[in-house]
């Protein structure tokens, strides 16, 4: 029977084809995209089965409109001052005790962890600039979404790689100085390689590994994925696998990452991550709060919505932490929902914060259908 989600993704990359394309000087791989397209889709409508040669279209796509973008030199201060951070770090300081100057504004805290310093150090060593590694990172995710289809099907991975691949949002955040991109390729990475961990072969017990060392990774750049690993744990407890070791792996490179600069200087190390709760102090960006405020004064609100967000947050991690979660991809959504929930009742919440989530989701939806309790023929 014919996959009509990989209808839907030729055509979503066609609407892409069509809005990407300049009418005063037409690009030649976004025209040769177009005409691709609609070859794709005449064998896919004739019966054929496209659904690899789909994956392939998603991540030309992804490439053309993330490579097109030129980096905005005056977007967020991220990059810059991760880059100032690790100049400090290789000149041996510490980079959670010396102010940053290249914030906005300057002195603002280093609010994320070391895991992120790492992930930028090789392109500043090789390169000198971090611009375009989100680009990178964008048009990575794509692909590794779509290398899941091996053993999710190329069915299931085709239209998640595409949404992905074609979002503008997440393309102009990859060339914005934000570092949200990266972040969330770091957990689509851990969850691509989850999907290859067999039980029964030494690759897969090899990969089961991989995965854990890349999900604390995942958490040692960003919090938000803090969130995420104990509900893919959950779905390892339900599905009978080795959920503590993957947790022990999980937490051990969290502290091959952490512990060093925590051992450094506990105090700054500590009150640097913890700003990211308060460095924030205005009312701002995509959430309810930001919403009332066109309407009226919130000022008295925000102790009422700080207090919903810390409860209400806890209560829907801790009713998903109890579910059967059942899936890889069910389990990667009840992350994603508990961040949103945070996000929504916060003051201040920056678009990037979604692309982030956007990222994650698309892989969610990739393997929405896939349990790791059994091993899967490639």
């Amino acid at each position: 029977m014919r996959s009509r989600a990989n209808d839907a993704a030729i055509l979503a990359g066609l609407f892409w084809c069509v809005g990407g394309i300049d009418l005063n000087a037409p690009q030649l791989d976004r025209v040769f995209l177009l005409i691709a397209g609609a070859v794709l889709l005449g064998l896919s409508l004739s019966g054929r089965d496209q659904g690899k040669f789909i994956c392939w279209y998603a991540i030309l796509i992804g490439a053309s409109e993330r490579f097109s973008r030129i980096p905005l030199l005056d977007g967020s201060d991220v990059l810059r001052a991760t880059q100032e951070a690790i100049v400090n770090l290789l000149q041996g300081l510490n980079p959670y005790t010396v102010p940053l100057t290249s914030t906005i504004p300057p002195g603002s805290p280093l609010v994320y962890p070391p895991g992120e310093l790492l992930w930028y150090l090789p392109a500043h060593v090789l390169f000198g600039d971090l611009t375009r590694v989100d680009t990178v990172a964008g048009i990575l995710t794509t692909v590794v979404i779509c290398i899941a289809g091996l053993r999710a099907g190329w069915d299931r991975v085709a239209l998640p790689a595409m949404l992905y691949a074609t979002w503008g949002i997440g393309a102009f955040r990859g060339v914005d100085g934000s570092n949200d991109v990266s972040a969330a390729f770091m957990v689509v990475l851990a969850l691509a390689v989850l999907v290859f961990a067999d039980r029964d072969t030494r690759s897969g017990r090899i990969a089961f590994v991989v995965s854990a060392v890349f999900f604390g990774w995942a958490v040692a750049f960003k919090q938000f994925a803090i969130v995420i690993l104990p509900l893919v744990l959950r779905h390892l407890a339900v599905a009978g696998r080795d959920w503590r070791r993957y947790g022990l792996i999980s937490l051990a490179t969290i502290a091959v990452l952490v512990v060093p600069f925590l051992v450094w200087d506990p105090g700054a190390f500590l009150s640097q991550q913890l700003a990211t709760l308060t460095f924030h102090t205005d009312v701002w960006g995509a959430n309810l709060l930001s919403l009332l405020q066109q309407y009226t004064d919130v000022t008295d609100w925000l102790p009422v919505f700080f207090a919903a967000e810390i409860l209400l947050t806890l209560v829907v991690f801790g009713v998903f932490l109890r579910a059967r979660l059942a899936t890889i991809g069910v389990a990667t959504f009840a992350g994603c929902a508990v961040i949103l929930v945070a996000l929504l009742l916060a003051r201040w919440t920056t678009q990037p914060y979604y692309a982030y989530l956007g990222g994650v989701a698309a892989m969610a939806l990739a393997l929405v259908d896939r349990d790791a309790r059994e091993v899967a023929k490639t």
